[in-house]
């Protein structure tokens, strides 16, 4: 008794989580969501699909009346077996809204209430975790970074948000003004996706990701500041249906990696500063100083060889 009385504790949700939807159509015991319920970048939902997958096909493969492997339904099949009542729409599981069942089978992108809800969603500004310091940039968590300085943050529904991070707005300094792709317009990964001009210059940015843009900053066209001040909230660019998801993520920074390599251009920058402009970036000088500094073609040469265009 007693040991069932403990694992039944496990299974309590603590204040402020949610269940894994895998818990919540009843496929895994105990799961808690570490992802936004985004599956569309989850990992763990990612490794239950292959494995349901496998083992549907090693269930077929053996003869008839042979033993079966524990998991052969995803969370969606076990969802649609309950009674049409029970089928509790995804911004009920994530508690978004008091009540709502599903009326689509859990189709999301053919779901007109879904539409609605990516719409309001879309237009809040997500707040960010947690930041830390690394060599005099701000990095986010949960985040990943393009080697242009931009960077693409999965939300709900599989759509993506884009930036630009701390080191790029350091670099380019006030900015006058963004141009931000119309909604429609497709954006592809390491091609130019947007332009900044600052004191009738120049610069051409990446974009992280490929995908069709959904929706745009409004409040960013009209104060162009918002990047400085909020590089990875009020300063978002735009976001994105994805078209390669998957396949981008990996050619991004994310994490450790994302923290060695704004060290590693904190270093190249203060370098090319003192060497091939003659600037006292040893030190004595911190990265807004020297935004400020850099005019005209030097501006532009150093802009142009850390944004990768």
């Amino acid at each position: 008794m007693a040991a069932k009385a403990k694992r039944e504790s496990m299974k309590i949700v603590p204040p402020g989580k949610k269940k894994c939807v895998w818990m919540e159509a009843g496929v895994v015991s105990y799961k808690l969501c570490d992802n936004n319920y985004d599956c569309s970048t989850c990992v763990y939902d990612h490794g239950m699909q292959l494995k349901v997958a496998r083992q549907k096909e090693a269930a077929l493969a053996m003869p008839e009346g042979g033993g079966t492997e524990k998991f052969t339904e995803t969370w969606v099949e076990k969802m649609l077996k309950l009674p049409s009542s029970q089928r509790k729409c995804r911004y009920m599981i994530t508690g978004e809204i008091a009540r709502k069942i599903c009326p689509n089978n859990y189709e999301c992108g053919n779901c007109a209430f879904d539409q609605i809800m990516q719409e309001r969603l879309q237009a809040e500004t997500n707040p960010v975790h947690a930041t830390q310091e690394i060599s005099g940039f701000d990095l986010a968590k949960d985040i990943y970074y393009h080697e242009g300085h931009t960077w693409a943050r999965p939300e709900y529904g599989g759509r993506v948000r884009v930036g630009l991070d701390d080191f790029a707005q350091k670099l380019l300094g006030k900015l006058k003004r963004i141009e931000i792709p119309h909604i429609g317009h497709e954006v592809n990964q390491g091609d130019v996706g947007f332009k900044v001009r600052r004191n009738g210059d120049m610069a051409e940015v990446l974009s992280p990701i490929d995908g069709i843009v959904a929706h745009i900053n409004e409040k960013l066209i009209n104060n162009p500041g918002l990047i400085n001040e909020s590089p990875y909230e009020e300063g978002w660019l735009f976001i994105v249906e994805p078209t390669k998801l998957r396949k981008n993520l990996k050619e991004l920074y994310y994490g450790e990696e994302a923290e060695k390599f704004t060290s590693e251009e904190k270093e190249r920058l203060f370098a090319i500063a003192n060497d091939d402009l003659r600037m006292a970036a040893d030190g004595g000088i911190s990265v807004d100083d020297l935004s400020k500094e850099l005019k005209g073609e030097n501006w532009k040469k150093v802009v142009k060889a850390f944004l990768r265009t």
